[in-house]
């Protein structure tokens, strides 16, 4: 790792710490489970000091940093883990930046470049996950699907809630395993993508 870099990351990794411990409180979920909370307002404020930290390690190489999923939803239940996005020029040599997201608490979980266009990195231990960081570029569907997802149901409260009836239902009938669960909700999730594209 560039010693600048590394320098850096251990002057505020003090600070990156106490974050860690603070986000502990309103977030973790054990792995490959579903279990809904009502929308907390502290998921944003996480996501600003999880940003701020993220801006001052990867500095230029960052594009973009964007709140995803529904814990970036106001009025929306979520499985109480932070969801990321970041955009870099380019993840074909993603291996050169996952030092400098370790070092963050970020662990390498898997390479999705394939089938979804990101790579994923998380933070929290199997029994208690707290975040998911999605490296990707600002040119993939992905980059641009999830933003206009998020973006239509914040300026749209009765799919939110249509939303939220949707999840507590699958959670309930699949007992909250994962799998399933995610399956049965990528139709709903396309539908909104589709009149995203039309509205905005």
């Amino acid at each position: 790792m560039d010693r600048t870099i590394d320098q850096f990351i251990k002057q505020i990794w003090p600070r990156a710490t106490v974050f860690v411990t603070l986000s502990h409180m309103s977030l973790g979920l054990k792995r490959g489970m579903v279990r809904l909370k009502s929308y907390d307002p502290q998921w944003s404020e996480l996501f600003l000091e999880e940003k701020q930290l993220i801006e001052e390690v990867f500095r230029e190489k960052v594009i973009g940093i964007e709140h995803i999923g529904s814990t970036a939803i106001p009025g929306m239940a979520a499985k109480p883990i932070l969801d990321l996005m970041i955009a870099v020029k380019s993840i074909e040599n993603f291996e050169e930046l996952t030092p400098v997201v370790e070092r963050l608490g970020y662990k390498f979980m898997r390479d999705n470049r394939d089938t979804q266009e990101h790579v994923l990195y998380v933070k929290g231990l199997e029994a208690k996950r707290t975040h998911y960081l999605k490296l990707t570029t600002t040119e993939t569907e992905f980059w641009k699907n999830n933003i206009l997802f998020r973006d239509y149901l914040i300026e749209h409260p009765s799919s939110v809630e249509q939303y939220n009836a949707l999840k507590y239902s699958l959670s309930e009938k699949y007992e909250g395993v994962r799998e399933k669960y995610t399956e049965d909700k990528e139709s709903f999730i396309k539908k909104i993508i589709k009149l995203a594209k039309k509205e905005f």
